[in-house]
C-alpha cells in the first residue's frame, strides 16, 4: 500500500510540477528517478536553515552536536543528489524547490523555529526534523521500488537506511 501511494505521489509531483529540462535525461534515468532526486534535493535545501538554527538556540548539548553532524550529512547528501542529476542531464531550476510539501519545513516553519530558544525550540525543532526524515525515508522506500537507474535506487537504499537511523537517534536524544 505504502508502495502505491509513493509511486503515485512520485507520478502525480513530475507530472504536476515538473518544468521542462533543458536537455533530455539520460536514458538510464526513468523520470521517477528525476522526479525523487529533485524532490529529494529540494527537500535537503529545506532542511539545512533549520539545523544551522540549532547550535544557537536549543537548550540541549546532545540535540545540538546532532544537528552539527547531521548538517554536515546532508550538505554531502545534497551534493550527491545534485551530481546524479547532473548525470541524469537535468539542469535549470528545481521544480519542487518552492513547493510546500509534507515533511519540507517552510519559510513560516523557519520563522517561527527563529522565535524560540531553549526546550520550546527543541520540541519545535524536533517535530519538524521529524516529520522531514520520515518524508525522506518514505520517498527513498518509492524510489528504490520504482527507480530504475541503479546509482539513483543506490542513493535511495543509503538514505533511507541512514535516516531511518537518525530518526532513531534523534527520538534518543529528544528523549520523547
Amino acid at each position: 500500500m505504502v508502495r502505491v501511494f509513493v509511486f503515485l505521489l512520485l507520478s502525480v509531483l513530475v507530472l504536476g510540477c515538473s518544468a521542462p529540462a533543458p536537455e533530455e535525461p539520460a536514458e538510464r534515468f526513468s523520470t521517477t528517478d528525476v522526479a525523487w532526486l529533485q524532490l529529494a534535493e529540494a527537500l535537503h535545501t529545506r532542511a539545512l536553515p533549520l539545523l544551522e538554527l540549532v547550535p544557537e538556540r536549543s537548550g540541549s548539548r546532545s540535540l545540538a552536536d546532532l544537528a552539527v553532524r547531521l548538517g554536515k550529512k546532508h550538505e554531502n547528501e545534497r551534493g550527491r543528489l545534485r551530481s546524479l542529476l547532473a548525470q541524469a542531464r537535468v539542469g535549470g531550476e528545481n521544480p519542487h524547490a518552492q513547493h510546500d510539501m509534507p515533511g519540507m519545513p517552510t519559510a513560516e516553519d523557519l520563522r517561527a523555529l527563529n522565535a524560540l530558544r531553549d526546550d520550546a525550540f527543541d520540541r519545535r525543532f524536533v517535530a519538524l526534523f521529524r516529520a522531514y526524515l520520515d518524508q525522506l525515508v518514505l520517498v527513498a522506500e518509492g524510489e528504490q521500488s520504482s527507480g530504475a537507474a541503479p546509482e539513483a535506487r543506490g542513493l535511495a537504499a543509503a538514505m533511507a537506511r541512514d535516516h531511518t537511523a537518525d530518526l532513531a537517534e534523534l527520538g534518543r536524544v529528544d528523549g520523547r
